[in-house]
Parts: structure tokens; C-alpha cells; sequence
């Protein structure tokens, strides 16, 4: 009985020891797999990355669902997004056409054609830069951009409230030039009403039906003013088209940015200095001036009166100058030569 008893305790013994045992490796076990915080997050984060990638597997979807979707897919595909292009901006390229063009106040005899200024498109349009004409039916022939499927065309005056300035075009046509003088052409629309009780700007819609091929030039007409004044003023026409890409927007580089923070110092403190300037239109817009110094964009020219314009100018005064002086030194020669003849032309005849 004394063995067997020992023999229990022994038993009992070995099962503690190994019950120890086990909790101890259990435990360094459990101490063995604990991480920082720190790793834990990050492998949640590498985790979650995996899982990200391998998420774009293509879900299984029935056979009627794999087939509308593919069709829904070709449709998309198929359509071709158009964009409003304005094939009448100056930036752009477009110009008027002066030789088909009713004369006007902004193509004086004497200085610069600033006929464009008609198709810049300024953020506020000031009524001392419009194209002003004294036809009785003003024609406006405009060189496009480039070559269009026009959509629509629309007119834009100067900022007015409640009454429509007298001079400002009332009812105007809209024509196809389909050679280079517009003696071969086509009706876009008739009878373009800018009304009284719409925007500053008001647009004419062409049909989509009409049979249009792509054109380069169209034509302005006329036909009444508000008031019934002698002179019609115009401020900003429009021709939209169709373009496949949208506007490009550049960003400005640090050249830019020194054309325009130059420009808007000396606008605002060395007039001098800023009439010396390049300051037309073009370098204003295409630096993309008008946010730092919109007084600039608001009175700029076509061509502006600058630093060359002077050189050129005295250039020009100098050469008449000299040309005055030779041609004066030559005719005292000639006179001088042929007196000096008349002696010896007498004792010949006599």
C-alpha cells in the first residue's frame, strides 16, 4: 500500500511538473508573438496595401450582365465628347478681314488697325475699344481661327442695366463665306435678335440640320441699331464650334511672372516706363497678366505705342530726313550743272 501510495504521488508530481511546463512554454510563446504598436500598424497598412492590389480582380458576374455591360462599354467608347471652341478669339488666330470689311474707327488713316480688338475677349468690355462703323449696313468679315462645324454664334455689348445703349446692333445676319472674298456664301442664321430683356451676352443657335461644310471666314451683317443711330457699334462677336480636345490652360513660368509684375509696377508708379514697354494685347493675355494687372488688360491695343514704335518712328523721321537733304543737294547739282551749260548752249546757236 506504502509503493502504492508513493507511486500516486509520483504520478501527481509528474503531471504538475508537466502542466508547469506546458503554461511556461504557452506563455513565452504568447510573449514570442506580441508586437509593438508601431509594427502592428504598419503591418496592417501593408496589409491592407496587399489586399488593395489583389482586389482588382474582375468580379464574376452572369453571362446577361457581361453583355449589356459590354454594350453599355461600346456605346461610351463610341461617343466622342465635344468641347465649345470659339474660332473667332483673337488669341486664338482670328482676325478681321479689313479688305471685306465695312471701314471703321478702329482702322484710322493715320496709326496702327486695331480692328482685332472686336474679337478679344477682355473680362470687362469698355465701349471706347468697340468697332464702330458709319455703314448703313455694317458688314464684319471675320477670318477664323481655324476651320469649323459652326454651332452657334453670339453677340456681347459692353455691361448695360435695364435700357440697350443707342448704337448697339439690334438684328444682324450671320454668313458662310465659302471662297476667300465672300462672294460665294451661305445663310447661318437670319434675323439674330440681341434683346432688351437678355444677357450682355446673347447667343443665336444654327440648325443642326442645315448642310454646313467647315468653314474659315463668316460675315457679320448688320441690319438695325438700337436708337437708330447713324453709327452702329459693335463690341464682341462670337463663333462656336465643335473641338475634340478642350482648352489647353498653361501655367505661368517665371518669365511670365516677371512680364507681369514688371507691367503692373510701372502702370501704377513710372507711366513713362510702361509707354516704353511691350504692353499689347498679346503679351498681356498669353502671360496671363489680367489677375495681377487687369487695368492692363482693360486698356490694352492690338499694337501698342511702345519702345520700338519711337525707334522705328525716329528711325523713319531720320530717313525722310536724309532722303529730303540728298534729294535737295541733288537738284542744286542738276540746276547748278545745267546754268552752267546755258553760255556754251548760246555760242553754239548763235
Amino acid at each position: 500500500m506504502g509503493f502504492s501510495m508513493q507511486s500516486q504521488f509520483g504520478a501527481i508530481e509528474r503531471k504538475v511538473e508537466m502542466l508547469i511546463s506546458r503554461k511556461s512554454n504557452l506563455d513565452k510563446s504568447q510573449f514570442e508573438n506580441t508586437k509593438p504598436l508601431e509594427e502592428s500598424i504598419a503591418d496592417v497598412l501593408k496589409n491592407m496595401k496587399f489586399s488593395t492590389q489583389d482586389s482588382k480582380v474582375e468580379p464574376i458576374v452572369s453571362q446577361q450582365s457581361t453583355s449589356k455591360t459590354e454594350e453599355s462599354t461600346l456605346k461610351v467608347s463610341n461617343f466622342k465628347k465635344s468641347f465649345l471652341f470659339n474660332a473667332a478669339d483673337f488669341l486664338k488666330g482670328a482676325s478681321v478681314d479689313m479688305d471685306h470689311s465695312s471701314s471703321s474707327n478702329l482702322n484710322p488713316l493715320i496709326g496702327y488697325d486695331q480692328s482685332n480688338l472686336v474679337l478679344l475677349d477682355r473680362p470687362q468690355l469698355l465701349t471706347d475699344k468697340a468697332w464702330c462703323s458709319n455703314a448703313e449696313n455694317p458688314v464684319l468679315t471675320i477670318n477664323l481661327a481655324k476651320y469649323i462645324k459652326p454651332i452657334s454664334v453670339s453677340y456681347e455689348h459692353a455691361h448695360w442695366e435695364g435700357i440697350v445703349p443707342n448704337g448697339a446692333p439690334r438684328t444682324y445676319d450671320v454668313a458662310a463665306c465659302l471662297d476667300f472674298y465672300c462672294e460665294k456664301w451661305k445663310p447661318l442664321v437670319s434675323n439674330c435678335e440681341y434683346s432688351q430683356y437678355g444677357s450682355n451676352e446673347q447667343m443665336c443657335n444654327i440648325s443642326s440640320h442645315m448642310d454646313v461644310p467647315l468653314i474659315g471666314k463668316v460675315q457679320f451683317r448688320f441690319r438695325e441699331n438700337y436708337g437708330g443711330t447713324k453709327t452702329t457699334c459693335v463690341h464682341l462677336v462670337r463663333v462656336y464650334g465643335e473641338a475634340k480636345t478642350p482648352a489647353k490652360i498653361e501655367e505661368k513660368n517665371l518669365r511670365s511672372e516677371e512680364i507681369c509684375t514688371d507691367l503692373r509696377w510701372y502702370y501704377h508708379n513710372s507711366y513713362f516706363k510702361y509707354i516704353w514697354a511691350n504692353k499689347n494685347c498679346t503679351v498681356l493675355y498669353e502671360n496671363n497678366c489680367c489677375l495681377e494687372c487687369p487695368e492692363c488688360c482693360q486698356e490694352c491695343l492690338i499694337t501698342d505705342y511702345n519702345r520700338k514704335t519711337f525707334e522705328n518712328i525716329g528711325l523713319y523721321t531720320l530717313l525722310f530726313v536724309v532722303t529730303v537733304i540728298i534729294s535737295f543737294f541733288v537738284i542744286l547739282t542738276f540746276l547748278s550743272i545745267l546754268f552752267s551749260c546755258i553760255p556754251f548752249l548760246r555760242r553754239y546757236i548763235h
